[in-house]
């Protein structure tokens, strides 16, 4: 896999996701996709520091407005199953095309991937954890391949919530096991 690289970064105003305030963030954009802001900036390219926010612009939209603030730009991306947009303002017009095209391009090179090359090959645990031992692989389909509830067979109901609940699944395809989580 080719080595990660920061493509852009720097100071971003960041609209809060349920709080509707305006925070400063320290943004890296990465080849890899990665957009991970920091309250501060990091110190050193290896941050080892949890990042506040930490998301994917693979796939995303990008909406340029004026509203709530002049240079406002929107991320829209899946997480998941559900839509999620980000907020950010910037100082200047020119500064926003910067980073919408910076963004842009980085989404676009994702796309373009090899076929057999996997964009969702690695792992992940914790932030915190600096140990290895509780790391888990991340199982993600081909970006051309729909997964849909039809692809798992139902195996037992593992909890239920306010807000929907939680299914063992087993992928018919590889036969893997997953925790499905339906809401409402």
């Amino acid at each position: 896999m080719n080595e990660v690289s920061v493509i852009k970064e720097g100071w971003l105003h960041k609209r809060g996701e349920y709080i509707k305030t305006w925070r400063p963030r320290y943004f890296l954009l990465k080849s890899d996709g990665s957009f991970i802001g920091y309250k501060e900036r990091p110190e050193a390219p290896d941050q080892t520091l949890p990042p506040l926010n930490n998301f994917s612009v693979a796939e995303c939209q990008l909406m340029k407005t004026e509203r709530p603030r002049p240079n406002t730009f929107v991320i829209r991306c899946l997480q998941w199953t559900t839509v999620i947009e980000r907020t950010f303002h910037v100082d200047s017009p020119d500064e926003r095309e910067e980073w919408m095209r910076a963004i842009q391009m980085v989404a676009n090179s994702l796309k373009q991937r090899a076929p057999g090359e996997d964009p969702m090959d690695y792992k992940c645990g914790s932030p915190s954890d600096s140990s290895t031992t509780e790391e888990m692989e991340v199982a993600v389909s081909k970006a051309r391949a729909k997964v849909t509830m039809n692809d798992f067979d139902y195996l037992k109901l593992l909890g239920k919530g306010t807000f929907g609940k939680v299914i063992l699944v087993r992928e018919k395809a590889t036969g893997r096991y997953y925790a499905m989580k339906i809401l409402r």
